[in-house]
């Protein structure tokens, strides 16, 4: 029984992968989609990313349901749904970072120039309360907030910036999508039963 049990374990950690690199393609094309509507300027696009967002939160909860059901035999713990969430929002950040890359080398490399100047200027902006906390606004500063706006500096920040939202869904949907078995349940997964 035992043995049984460790290979349905090792089962499912082999299909999580799978599971998730597939979703994660998915999600990564929203993501970059995502991207591109708010790194647009139009305020309907800009609009349509707050839908998007809502559509991929969705989409999320019924892949890690199917996943419980299809690959889980119908059962899953908190921390196991938290994990693939996780998992998915990072395959899907690092789609999403090579779009990035693409946007701001290729198609549009004005981007992230005119995203330091806005930068700058909100500093500028907000100088009172950088002294206030005592934050120092020297030429080291400067020199690291550029060399952040570089297109891959940049986009492989974002794959961090795109995680932990997944982290605060994960937490959500583990308490939602989870399902433990109970004590009268039968050991037999419920894509193997036969009636």
């Amino acid at each position: 029984m035992y043995f049984c049990t460790q290979i349905k374990t090792t089962y499912m950690h082999a299909n999580i992968f799978k599971s998730t690199m597939f979703n994660g393609l998915i999600m990564g094309v929203l993501f970059s989609l995502n991207f591109f509507f708010t790194a647009s300027k139009s305020v309907s696009l800009l609009l349509f990313s707050y839908l998007l967002i809502s559509i991929m939160i969705v989409m999320m909860y019924r892949m890690a349901k199917r996943y419980r059901d299809s690959e889980c035999g119908g059962y899953i713990k908190y921390w196991n749904v938290f994990n693939y969430v996780i998992l998915t929002f990072f395959f899907a950040s690092i789609i999403s970072s090579i779009f990035k890359i693409i946007y701001t080398k290729f198609i549009n490399p004005e981007y992230l120039p005119m995203l330091f100047e806005e930068s700058m200027r909100q500093i500028e902006n907000n100088r009172s309360l950088f002294e206030s906390l005592r934050l120092p606004l020297d030429e080291n500063y400067y020199e690291e907030l550029e060399r952040q706006m570089r297109p891959v500096n940049y986009s492989l920040q974002t794959i961090w910036m795109n995680i932990f939202p997944g982290a605060i869904i994960g937490l959500i949907l583990g308490g939602i999508v989870r399902k433990n078995k109970g004590i009268f349940d039968d050991e037999t997964p419920i894509e193997n039963q036969e009636n």
